[in-house]
């Protein structure tokens, strides 16, 4: 494996919320909750294996993963469906990071086929109900073995206890999908290449997130 990949967070001040929906951006700088939502990306980095050419983050929120990505990937890409660009834009020039972000659905955007070589999608697809057509876009734009990163949280019927703890109410209305559904769906076109589950180590019925790094297999052994 390469490198480890680091989360680069930097100071509250520097990022905002700029989703119209409850942005969990401040979540990440809390003393206790904080630690959680760092580790989770952490973990999720430390799968990768850079350099990459071309990298595009599904469903980049306030834009918090640029800066990691901007390390380890020579051309940056965004997209999301409620991210408001106008106001994440300035943030990533005042920090020197360049990124073309698109507000669209990826199902219409239309990027070219075999385009990227990196896909990050964290804590995207929980809020996701029909969820294959996206997975076999990013089948179709990553090019022959390419990496698709996804990191979900655990979806049970304890989640929402927990997320009440933090101040997070009624988080059962936005996580409607389990990392098992997504992980037995992409396996029909992608391997699954490596995974870390947070607490590390800890058995799939314990864990409270999943990192799953998928890599696109060649379309002749697709099922």
């Amino acid at each position: 494996m390469g490198d480890k990949v680091k989360f680069i967070l930097y100071e509250q001040e520097v990022f905002e919320p700029v989703t119209r929906y409850d942005d969990p951006l401040r979540y990440y700088y809390k003393p206790l909750v904080g630690s959680l939502y760092r580790k989770r990306i952490s973990g999720g980095l430390s799968l990768l294996e850079p350099p990459y050419e071309r990298a595009l983050d599904f469903g980049y929120g306030s834009g918090l993963l640029f800066p990691s990505l901007n390390e380890i990937a020579g051309e940056l890409h965004g997209i999301d469906i409620l991210s408001d660009t106008e106001k994440l834009e300035p943030i990533l020039d005042g920090l020197g990071i360049k990124a073309d972000l698109r507000k669209n659905d990826i199902l219409e955007e239309g990027y070219p086929v075999d385009y990227f070589d990196l896909i990050t999608a964290f804590s995207v697809f929980e809020h996701i109900e029909n969820f294959e057509p996206i997975l076999n876009e990013m089948y179709r734009i990553l090019k022959p073995g390419g990496h698709l990163l996804i990191g979900m949280p655990r979806v049970s019927a304890i989640m929402p206890v927990l997320f009440r703890l933090i101040g997070f109410n009624n988080i059962e209305d936005f996580h409607i999908t389990n990392h098992r559904q997504v992980r037995n769906i992409a396996l029909k076109r992608y391997e699954l290449f490596s995974s870390r589950t947070l607490p590390k180590c800890m058995p799939e019925c314990g864990s409270l997130y999943f990192n799953m790094l998928f890599k696109k297999r060649p379309y002749e052994e697709l099922r």
